[in-house]
Formats: structure tokens, C-alpha cells, sequence
């Protein structure tokens, strides 16, 4: 652990590529069990400072890094990754899938950190972020593993930041959403007692693309955070319709209901 400093300013001010690139290998090893000593040493920026410039094994190696410094953030250690956020984005757009999926999993883990931080959810998700997120969902070569933690960082992003949900929508993640879940549905594709049913309206028939339980359920959490929020009125005041009109409620019931992700909301108040 006392070597972390000397380690990081082999990376900082580079005389030898090889023993950069060593030390990067001896900094991917000790991430594993003292990445908060790293990540406190501003290890993070420093591994990232030159990364075009190494070997791609050894680019890995600094994402492996990354990531693994990214895990359980308190709200203090923000500063320490917000610069190299950029970055990070920037290599979901890599031909190498190791990398793409190294950064997927840092960003991930930073969304997973600070899901009820509003402010540090609008830092992280911010348009370029947002649009290579997008693109990546759309590459045919991107891992499942992936795929479904792309998604689910969206689903945090959105969670609790409405501006996201809107900037989105304006890139067309709906559109992007539908190309993900349902393909046009060919007659020689449907079975013999839909063909008769369904003269006529070819054009509009669709079957869903086969995806895994973890992929549907991230992408309909998806769907769920970009819709607009249920009206507190109406139907939807639980509490009202239980009462005779004019009774007074000195103690009422408090309903709620549960998402998928565990969280209880109160009916009336979206």
C-alpha cells in the first residue's frame, strides 16, 4: 500500500513506457483488496492521464483500475472520479470489448454510489454520456452482460433526475427502446391460426425479440421511468374514495405500493 504514490507518478510523468505500464500492472493488482487507497491517492485521473497511449492490454489494465475504484463511493469522494468521467464515456465507443466493458461496469458502479443524489446523478449523466450509452445499446457486438448493465445505468440516471428523462426522449431512446424489443412480424414467421386472423395488417404486426429476464426487466424499468408520473387525483386518491363524502379523516390510511426495485411510493403524491 506504501508504494500506491510511487506507482501513480510513474503514470503522472511517463520516462519509460515499460515501467509505466508495470506499474499499472502492480496498480491492477492491489485494486483488488485497496482501491479506496488508490482511489484517494487520485489514483483514478492518473491512471486515465495517458491512456491513448499505452498498449491496449495495458489501457485494460488501467480501466480494471478504475473500476474497481469506483465501488461504494461516499458522497465526499465525488471530486476524486468527477474529471475522469469523460473518459470513461468515451471508451464505450472502444473496437476493444474489454474496454467497453470495463467502462461500462465504473460507470455502473458510480451510478450504483450515488443513485439518490440527484446532483451527482445530473454530473454523471450528462449528454455525451447519455448518447454513447444510447449507441452502445444499438451495437450488435456488445456482450449481454453489457447490455443489461448499460441499461440499468439509465435506469438510475432517471431515476431521479427528470432533465435525463427529457434529454432521452429528445435523442429518441424511445425509438431506440422499441428497435430493442420488437421486430416486424413476417407471415411465414406467425403460426397458421394468426395468418387468417391478421389479413391486412401485416404492416403493423411486431413479435418480440428473445431476451433474457434480466434484459426485459431493465428495459421495462426503463420504459416505467421515461413515462410521465400517475396523476395524484382521480382514481388515484386511494384514500378519498374509502371515505362517505364529508367524513373527516383524523387518522387515515397511508397506501402505497412497491416498484421493482424495492422502494415504496404513497398513492396521491407522484
Amino acid at each position: 500500500v506504501e508504494a500506491i504514490p510511487t506507482f501513480l507518478e510513474k503514470l503522472q510523468v511517463i520516462q519509460c513506457m515499460d515501467v509505466a505500464e508495470q506499474s499499472l500492472t502492480a496498480l491492477e493488482m492491489l485494486s483488488k483488496k485497496h482501491h479506496k487507497s488508490i482511489l484517494h491517492a487520485k489514483g483514478v485521473p492518473a491512471c486515465l492521464m495517458y491512456l491513448d497511449f499505452f498498449s491496449m492490454s495495458a489501457q485494460v489494465k488501467a480501466l480494471t483500475v478504475t473500476a474497481n475504484s469506483c465501488q461504494g463511493l461516499q458522497a465526499e469522494e465525488f471530486v476524486l472520479v468527477q474529471e475522469a468521467i469523460p473518459i470513461i464515456s468515451s471508451r464505450l465507443k472502444s473496437d476493444d470489448k474489454k474496454s467497453v466493458d470495463l467502462a461500462c461496469q465504473a460507470l455502473s458502479r458510480l451510478a450504483d454510489s450515488y443513485k439518490l443524489d440527484k446532483e451527482r446523478l445530473a454530473e454523471i449523466g450528462k449528454p455525451e454520456v447519455l448518447e454513447n450509452l444510447q449507441e452502445l445499446l444499438q451495437k450488435p457486438t456488445v456482450s449481454p452482460n453489457t447490455f443489461t448493465t448499460c441499461l440499468h445505468i439509465l435506469v438510475i440516471l432517471t431515476s431521479n433526475t427528470p432533465t435525463t428523462s427529457l434529454r432521452l426522449l429528445k435523442q429518441d431512446m424511445g425509438g431506440t427502446l422499441k428497435k430493442l424489443l420488437v421486430v416486424p412480424a413476417f407471415p411465414e414467421n406467425l403460426p397458421s391460426s394468426s395468418k387468417s386472423l391478421n389479413q391486412g395488417l401485416d404492416a403493423d404486426m411486431v413479435e418480440l425479440i428473445p431476451r433474457s429476464p434480466q434484459e426485459l426487466y431493465e428495459m421495462v424499468c426503463l420504459v416505467g421511468e421515461l413515462l410521465p408520473p400517475l396523476p395524484g387525483d382521480g382514481v388515484f386518491a386511494v384514500d378519498a374514495l374509502l371515505a362517505s363524502p364529508g367524513t373527516i379523516l383524523n387518522d387515515p390510511v397511508v397506501w402505497q405500493w412497491q416498484d421493482d426495485r424495492g422502494v415504496w411510493h404513497t398513492y396521491g403524491f407522484n
